[in-house]
């Protein structure tokens, strides 16, 4: 089947998970809260919003959520160039959907500011951006992946949603689009398929042929 348009998940799948780990640990260690693990914040971390992670799994900051996120916000827009890495293959896979004239989709729970500075940072150009501040239900809802067919003029049908996370493949499969897991974050492949992958990639370096 010909895609008209392509999906992609950020932390996790463009970006290495733990560009948001080291920032969240530069935030906690600001606010006096030490981290020990970047592996065990990133599995309890990725998927949700700042506040959410704040109040689920740091109660001692009770009353600073609202302060906690603004700083983390400003911290990773002012670093992220220091902290972020690229994940491989997501600057091949741009220009190949580019040069096929297939639209390109963004849909991620991170804010929208951080999301913008990404993908401008890394001169990713896509067409459309759907993150946690222009939805009322973010991911594994089917409402980001709808919205963005929307946006683009698509049916869901007729789309290839790649992410890392189990939330982008409920999502997908809510929306009633093909749903590939990519194993470059932290969640694995029997939790993937278990999720509703139709497919299973290790990096996008694969992407090309579910795409073609």
């Amino acid at each position: 089947m010909k895609f008209k348009a392509v999906f992609f998940d950020i932390d996790g799948t463009l970006i290495s998970v733990y560009s948001v780990t080291r920032c969240l640990k530069k935030a906690f260690e600001h606010f006096g809260v030490k981290v020990t693990s970047l592996k065990k914040m990133a599995h309890k971390s990725m998927g949700y919003k700042v506040e959410e992670i704040v109040q689920r799994e740091f109660p001692e900051l009770k009353g600073k959520t609202k302060e906690f996120s603004s700083y983390y916000e400003n911290f990773y827009v002012k670093n992220y160039k220091k902290y972020t890495k690229l994940l491989p293959f997501v600057k091949s896979i741009f220009r190949f959907l580019n040069k096929k004239k297939i639209k390109i989709g963004i849909i991620t729970s991170k804010s929208r500011k951080t999301a913008l500075v990404i993908l401008k940072g890394f001169n990713l150009k896509y067409d459309v951006l759907v993150s946690s501040d222009d939805v009322k239900n973010r991911k594994p809802h089917s409402e980001p992946v709808l919205k963005a067919c929307k946006l683009l003029g698509v049916k869901p049908e007729e789309c290839i949603f790649f992410g890392d996370h189990s939330f982008d493949m409920k999502a997908a499969k809510a929306a009633e689009c093909k749903a590939v897991g990519v194993l470059t974050g932290v969640v694995k492949r029997k939790e993937l398929k278990k999720s509703g992958a139709d497919f299973i990639i290790k990096n996008l370096k694969e992407a090309k042929i579910l795409i073609e």
